[in-house]
């Protein structure tokens, strides 16, 4: 099993390409990362075949959300978001427009 995902989509919605936490992106190990103009900076790690994800979220370098995700079936664009499914379920939306925002679902 692996995580679903365009990573087309991604990369729009990060606006940069994923970097490879092994140096070889084929290994399924990557991480996003996302800095708005207020200074929110979003990180996201995936290993697309373990199918798990970690997320944080912090304003000038202090924590504001964290979480980790295991069992992630899939990630789905919707519009300026992505929406995290875990099983078959939406667990968390991830707002990347004019502010990043966090909906748990």
């Amino acid at each position: 099993m692996f995580i679903k995902y365009d990573e087309y989509d991604l990369v729009e919605l990060f606006q940069s390409e994923p970097v490879s936490i092994t140096g070889n992106i084929d290994d399924g190990e990557l991480i996003y990362t996302y800095r708005d103009e207020q200074n929110f900076k979003l990180i996201l790690t995936l290993d697309v075949y373990k199918q798990t994800s970690s997320l944080s979220i912090t304003f000038n370098d202090s924590i504001v959300f964290t979480g980790d995700f295991n069992n992630v079936t899939s990630i789905k664009k919707d519009d300026k978001a992505f929406v995290m499914y875990v099983g078959e379920e939406e667990r968390i939306k991830v707002k990347l427009h004019k502010q990043i925002g966090v909906e748990l679902l």
